[in-house]
């Protein structure tokens, strides 16, 4: 394999440790594997090390950040509602919740907001399907 950022010739296969740090938080990956430069030290991570450094990664965020996905789910189900009456309640299209709820797409933070108050007071639902 040719270095993707150098153009070496020669890759060498290394297994090493990985440090992810996001925010506060951090944690290490061991036993990783790939093929690293000898020349500007760039690797590249075979299949499994890579999903490994993907998964770790995504779930170093929602540690950091909050699973606002299971948040909506949790608030939504409180609500019991489906997915497609709640993006009809807030006029956004059917797929709108799904995606939020699997971490696909950050839902925007009024929206956030706005559902936890819905979920205090649910006769607000009511009022806001009339609008």
């Amino acid at each position: 394999m040719k270095c993707p950022t150098c153009g070496q010739a020669e890759m060498i296969s290394k297994t090493c440790d990985e440090m992810l740090s996001y925010g506060s938080q951090s944690l290490t990956l061991h036993s990783m594997h790939g093929e690293f430069c000898p020349v500007c030290n760039e690797g590249v991570w075979d299949e499994e090390s890579y999903r490994r450094y993907t998964e770790a990664q995504a779930a170093l965020v929602r540690a950091v950040k909050g699973d606002v996905g299971g948040e909506i789910r949790r608030i939504r189900k409180s609500l019991k509602l489906t997915q497609a009456q709640l993006a009809d309640a807030f006029g956004v299209g059917k797929v709108a919740f799904s995606r939020y709820e699997r971490g696909e797409t950050r839902p925007p933070a009024p929206l956030v907001k706005l559902l936890k108050l819905l979920e205090r007071h649910p006769d607000l639902l009511k009022e806001m399907r009339s609008m």
